[in-house]
């Protein structure tokens, strides 16, 4: 758990902060290059993104006792999923988990 605080601490030390004309509504961290000095190469970084998958926790509230249920979501799919739940009609997303392959990108 500790661990867990450190990178929270971490990413707010880190952090830039967007104005109310940026596109950046929340703290971020650009990243430019990867661990190693070397650049990032667009079409590796989408390939290994179209490689992931999420498992999306919606909770769902029939009217008489709540109820999750998870979704395996591939990343291809992953914003038209979330859009289904925007307004919360259809259940309310609790947790979004990354599964990324097991090969580094």
């Amino acid at each position: 758990m500790d661990d867990n605080n450190d990178k929270v601490i971490n990413f707010i030390k880190k952090s830039g902060t967007g104005s109310a004309e940026s596109e950046h509504e929340f703290p971020f961290i650009k990243f430019t290059k990867d661990e190693n000095g070397n650049s990032f190469k667009e079409e590796y970084l989408l390939e290994y993104a179209n490689k992931c998958f999420y498992i999306i926790t919606i909770l769902k509230n029939n009217g008489i006792s709540p109820a999750l249920y998870k979704y395996k979501v591939p990343y291809k799919s992953l914003f038209e999923f979330i859009n289904n739940y925007k307004t919360g009609t259809n259940g309310k997303i609790i947790d979004i988990e990354r599964y990324i392959p097991e090969e580094p990108a």
